[in-house]
């Protein structure tokens, strides 16, 4: 497992050993590998009892009709061969193990059971078709490394086990071997006959080669299998969350949903590894110093309209991750282009939340300086729906004269442009000495005529005539570009925020908010709307795009213009 290494800034939690369930359960369950879940096994024990039961089952009918209709045996006949018997049995306990493995109620003790013993007992059950002649020893052989391979690459198993089953599975075989006697096994060789003893002898050295062969073969699969499964799961480890599905990536990095290993909460887990870094350019140290920074600027925010982070750190091989709440919900991105425009109670109800999150930010002397659609989040909260969180501070510009060191300042360097060409302000375009938490007045207000109109401010052919009409041509007004009423002072403050002169901007999100609250609306957002609106618009969560996939910060329509330069997209 990958040992990560916290920051001094963040609370570190220390979990206790984890006590071997191995202790307190029987025998037969002893090297199941349960890592992955009790459902896991109980799936792949089924899949082996159903694989194998269909497959011993259409070979028994065929042969049973060939030698019935095609042969002319009568049927009852067929039916009371050793051949047939063992068949029937053994295919009889591989849907026995179908069976109990599909139940959900299962316990791990009882999974280890119907393991061992349906595979050990259908495979002796094989060994009844030996009574018929000997030829049909290696057909039972046979049979029963089919059955134990496939055990060993579908069953979650220490190799310990495997070996100890599969021995027992061809012990009744190999004991058929020796106690059955079979007469001329080894035909004449130039005219000389061989012994009973010999061929005796013969038969059964074949047969322990071909089970030892068969019971290697399953064991070294097992060993392999089991191996890989236990370099995954170091892998999937992060601090004290375990990886569970990958959700969303990018050239930036990977987005993971995961879960605390004693808490019963999901998570979000984002991922950086060095090689990524490496391969942008630039200083890796100095990119991690970067992300470090994103992390503790998201956890000295206290709003919860800000989306929380739980953990961050590093692991032995350079992977940077922190862990944060995943959210049920979508983007304003995919809001607006899945529904279109929205009523202006609805998105004032949703602005007057991200002003809560940029004053708590701004309070504090930071400045996201990325605020844009895809960068907000509505969800579900409890039984409150259309709560707003503020994704992804990774552009946080430090605010406060008295807060800045001297590697906050070489984070971002002279020259250097960062933000999303859609939603940069002015000053940000014209690369300006000083900026402040105006910038983010600016791109707030790009996002509510995003929310009015379903339409950027400027819509350029390429981003660099957007960042232009940014910094230099007057914004049209919302009501121009849309056939939806919105309400004139409602449009007065957007315009308002999207002036070139920061100082004719709304001083701060504080006074934003309370001004959106004193716009006059033609009705209320009210929690009634929102729920009824979220169980008749909202797409199935296959259709949603995943909210951890936003977490992945400089992504899509995102630029930077200076020393850190990657690909677009």
């Amino acid at each position: 497992m990958k040992r990560p290494h916290h920051s001094s800034t963040t609370m570190t939690l220390t979990v206790a050993p984890t006590v071997s369930a191995s202790s307190s359960v029987s025998g037969l369950d002893r090297g199941l590998d349960t890592s992955g879940g009790l459902d896991f096994v109980r799936e792949r024990l089924a899949l082996l009892g159903k694989m194998v039961f269909l497959l011993s089952f259409g070979f028994l009918v065929l042969m049973v009709a060939s030698v019935a209709f095609v042969g002319g045996v009568p049927l009852a006949v067929v039916l009371r061969l050793p051949v047939t018997l063992g068949h029937f049995f053994a295919t009889s306990m591989m849907g026995v193990l179908w069976l109990l493995a599909s139940r959900k109620t299962t316990s791990r003790a009882l999974l280890g059971a119907i393991d061992a013993i349906c595979v050990i007992a259908g495979c002796g059950f094989l060994a009844i078709m030996t009574l018929a002649d000997v030829f049909q020893i290696q057909q039972a052989i046979s049979a029963i490394t089919v059955t134990t391979m496939a055990r060993a690459i579908l069953v979650p198993s220490r190799p310990l086990r495997t070996l100890l089953i599969s021995a027992l599975a061809f012990l009744p075989t190999i004991a058929m071997a020796v106690l059955h006697h079979y007469s001329g096994i080894v035909p004449p060789i130039d005219g000389k006959t061989f012994s009973p003893e010999f061929q005796r002898t013969h038969l059964v050295l074949n047969t322990v080669l071909w089970s030892i062969l068969g019971i290697t073969l399953t064991t070294v699969t097992s060993q392999v299998t089991y191996g890989l499964r236990r370099q995954v799961a170091e892998v999937s480890e992060l601090g004290q969350y375990i990886l569970e599905e990958k959700i969303g990536g990018g050239g930036m990095g990977e987005v993971w949903r995961a879960r605390h290993r004693l808490l019963i909460r999901p998570a979000a887990v984002k991922i950086i590894r060095r090689d990524v870094l490496t391969a942008m350019g630039g200083d890796p140290g100095l990119l991690m110093r970067r992300f470090e920074r994103e992390a503790r600027a998201t956890a000295a925010l206290k709003s919860p309209h800000t989306v929380q982070l739980y953990d961050f750190g590093t692991t032995d091989d350079g992977t940077l991750y922190y862990v944060m709440e995943l959210l049920d919900g979508f983007d304003l991105d995919t809001l607006i282009k899945s529904n279109g425009p929205i009523p202006a109670e609805r998105a004032v109800h949703i602005m007057r939340q991200v002003c809560r999150s940029l004053a708590d930010a701004h309070t504090n002397g930071l400045v996201h300086r990325d605020i844009k659609p895809a960068n907000v989040i509505i969800s579900r909260i409890g039984s409150t729906f259309d709560f707003a969180k503020v994704l992804d501070f990774g552009l946080v510009k430090l605010d406060s004269p008295h807060r800045i060191d001297e590697d906050a300042l070489k984070l971002t360097a002279v020259g250097s442009t960062s933000g999303t060409p859609g939603f940069m302000a002015p000053e940000v375009v014209l690369g300006a000495a000083e900026t402040d938490h105006r910038v983010d007045i600016y791109s707030l207000g790009c996002v509510a005529y995003w929310l009015l109109t379903g339409k950027l401010v400027f819509e350029g052919d390429t981003p660099m005539q957007v960042m232009i009409d940014h910094a230099r041509t007057p914004p049209p007004r919302p009501s121009s570009r849309v056939e939806l009423s919105i309400p004139p002072a409602l449009e007065d403050l957007v315009m308002e925020c999207l002036q070139k002169d920061p100082a004719q901007r709304p001083a701060s999100a504080e006074i934003l908010h309370v001004r959106l609250g004193e716009i006059p609306l033609p009705s209320e957002w009210s929690g009634e709307r929102a729920e009824k609106w979220w169980s008749t618009h909202r797409p199935p969560r296959a259709d949603a795009r995943p909210v951890a996939d936003i977490l992945l910060s400089h992504e899509g329509r995102e630029i930077h213009i200076g020393p850190i330069v990657r690909p677009r997209g």
